[in-house]
C-alpha cells in the first residue's frame, strides 16, 4: 500500500530515534517494512478485503498514519514508558495504535460477510393432482 520511503518521509523519521546507529539506514528499512506489513494486515483483516487490485489513496493515507502511529508509539515506549496524569498519579503509554478516526476512514471500503444461514423451501412438482 505504501513504501518505506513515504513513511520516512512522512514521519520525518532517523534511524537515531528508534535507537540505530546514525548511519544504520538498512535496519531502519527492514524494521519499517516489517511495520508496513503488520499494518497492511491490520487494514485488510478489520475492512474484511484484500484491496488485490489498485489500492484507493485513502486507503494508503490510512496506512501511512497507522505505521506513523505505530513508529510514535515505538518512539514513546523506548524513551518514556509511562506519562504523569498529575501530581499523584502515572499510568503507562496506551497501546492504541488503530484509532477511531483511522477506522472511520476505512470504514467506505469495508466488506461486510454474512455467516447466518437463510430457510430454503423447496416446491416439488410432480403433475399429480
Amino acid at each position: 500500500m505504501v513504501d518505506v520511503d513515504e513513511v520516512i518521509d512522512f514521519h520525518g523519521l532517523k534511524p537515531m530515534n528508534l535507537g540505530y546507529d546514525k548511519d544504520d539506514t538498512e535496519k531502519l528499512c527492514e524494521t519499517v517494512t516489517d511495520w508496513i506489513s503488520q499494518c497492511e494486515d491490520l487494514i485488510k483483516q478489520y475492512c474484511n478485503n484484500k484491496f488485490t487490485d489498485n489500492v484507493p489513496g485513502a486507503v494508503k493515507n490510512v496506512c501511512l498514519r497507522l505505521v506513523s502511529n505505530m513508529i510514535t508509539l515505538a518512539i514513546q515506549k523506548r524513551d518514556t514508558p509511562i506519562i504523569k496524569v498529575n501530581d499523584w498519579q502515572i499510568k503507562p503509554i496506551s497501546s492504541d495504535i488503530f484509532t477511531q478516526d483511522l477506522k472511520d476512514d476505512l470504514k467506505p471500503f469495508m466488506k461486510e460477510y454474512s455467516t447466518k444461514s437463510d430457510t430454503v423451501s423447496f416446491l416439488a412438482i410432480t403433475g399429480d393432482d
